[in-house]
């Protein structure tokens, strides 16, 4: 997932997932980090298009690594609700509510943890999707905008040719 190795069992699982079906998620960027200069109106067509797939390649990259943050952030939320649990039920005295006592006994109960598990997995599998969803949107409208940059070009050469 993200650069944070989370314990087997839990996001990565997701990652392997995607893999199995064919989806690819990039786990590393070899480019730099575009960068937009002081300028904008002194680059030419060519180098305007190559700034702008480069940035949309870099927040597509982007968006993938924080849906993976978001996912170790919830599962080691889990985590650590699941072993405050046990803690709590290690612990226990005698001294706090009944209700207090329940909650912690049922966090910890093996089918609700399993049901958690098999619940993480979807949600983790539903927002690694959506970013890829989102990555091959920005895609096509990148395709569109060359493609409506061309043909209006033309249009405006073949303007002056025949009036």
């Amino acid at each position: 997932m993200a650069d944070m190795h989370i314990q087997p069992g839990h996001g990565d699982v997701v990652l392997e997932v995607l893999k199995h079906q064919g989806l690819q998620v990039r786990t590393t960027m070899k480019m730099e980090t575009p960068e937009l200069p002081i300028d904008i109106t002194e680059i030419g067509d060519e180098d305007l298009m190559l700034l702008f797939s480069k940035l949309t390649a870099y927040n597509n990259f982007l968006a993938t690594q924080f849906a993976c943050a978001m996912i170790d952030e919830r599962d080691s939320e889990r985590s650590l609700d699941y072993e405050e649990g046990v803690a709590f039920l290690q612990s226990y005295a005698g001294k706090t509510s009944l209700a207090s006592l329940v909650k912690a006994h049922v966090a910890t109960n093996p089918k609700v943890v399993e049901l958690k598990e098999i619940h993480s997995a979807r949600y983790n599998y539903r927002k690694l999707l959506e970013v890829m969803v989102n990555n091959v949107e920005r895609d096509t409208a990148l395709v569109s905008r060359e493609l409506t940059r061309r043909t209006s070009s033309l249009r405006n050469r073949s303007d002056r040719m025949f009036p």
